[in-house]
């Protein structure tokens, strides 16, 4: 077996050790997000994934392939509170991640199933007040190396949430812009 020698960052977590092929089969699954930063044993400090492409002999990433994929729901970082039920089951999870159009609820409890509606009750910092939607589970990870929880899509958004969710990713995403400007800068001096 491969060292244990890289670490991610993204999404408020860390996961690690991994080996350089358990990193690069998750890049090339967009397990990765492409604002993840990357550690490895021996660097002195963590590096933007993009960074680290010509490292682990990534010559076409798949997030430079699928960039409509990004741009159509950018999220925003999220810290808070997500109650999730269905009338019948009920969990209380971490808000992870927000997009306009979905979240991403960080909870162990595999209660719901996929394509299930849901009602949320959601308190995160960055949103001025809690709000309450309806959701689809789209998907739920249960791979440990990641956030584990549900992937749910928005149903019934009231438009207030909506537009205050699209200013916090928006000011999300012109701050990840300004410092891969700043990189830039920097790289060209």
């Amino acid at each position: 077996m491969s060292e244990l020698l890289w670490y991610v960052y993204q999404n408020g977590q860390q996961m690690g050790p991994l080996s350089e092929q358990q990193l690069t089969d998750m890049v090339n699954n967009t397990m990765i997000a492409h604002d993840a930063y990357l550690f490895k044993v021996g660097w002195k400090d963590w590096r933007p994934i993009e960074d680290t492409y010509e490292e682990l002999g990534i010559l076409n990433p798949p997030q430079a392939k699928t960039p409509k994929r990004r741009a159509a729901a950018p999220r925003a970082t999220i810290i808070g509170r997500v109650v999730v039920h269905n009338n019948g089951r009920l969990a209380i999870g971490g808000g992870v991640n927000i997009s306009s159009t979905g979240i991403f609820v960080e909870s162990n409890d595999r209660i719901f199933s996929v394509g299930e509606k849901l009602k949320l009750s959601v308190k995160v910092r960055g949103i001025s007040k809690p709000f309450n939607a309806t959701a689809q589970v789209i998907r739920f990870n249960s791979d440990a190396r990641f956030p584990v929880g549900y992937g749910l899509k928005f149903e019934n958004l009231d438009e207030e949430i909506r537009k205050e969710i699209q200013r916090l990713v928006d000011e999300q995403n012109a701050v990840v812009r300004e410092e891969k400007d700043d990189r830039s800068v920097i790289v060209s001096k």
